[in-house]
């Protein structure tokens, strides 16, 4: 079980943590700095434990469904990233989740179990 808990946390944080850096320097990543690594790295643990969480409520069924998984883990960056820092444009949470969920689904193509 412990196992299987640290791969979801790995994989959301793999997938929330970048989505986060690069939407909050819109791209521009010469202009990043230890603060917006810090922020990154709050939102995807934020993020990553959000979905631990699930994972002990949710049904396998949904939690092994890519586009489910995805949806989840976009829902949970929106709220972390929300949470976490002031938006330094509106609407930067939901690019961020955005972006995380389509990583979600992207990595699952790639990452076999």
């Amino acid at each position: 079980m412990f196992k299987e808990k640290s791969i979801i946390f790995g994989r959301r944080l793999s997938e929330s943590f970048p989505a986060c850096l690069f939407v909050m320097v819109k791209g521009d990543l010469s202009v990043l700095t230890l603060g917006h690594w810090e922020i990154a790295l709050r939102t995807g643990l934020l993020t990553a434990s959000v979905m631990v969480a699930l994972s002990f409520f949710e049904s396998r069924k949904w939690l092994h469904n890519r586009y489910t998984t995805g949806a989840l883990t976009g829902l949970a960056t929106v709220a972390a990233d929300y949470i976490t820092h002031t938006a330094s444009f509106t609407g930067e949470a939901l690019v961020t989740g955005v972006a995380a969920a389509i990583l979600c689904v992207l990595y699952s193509f790639v990452v076999k179990e």
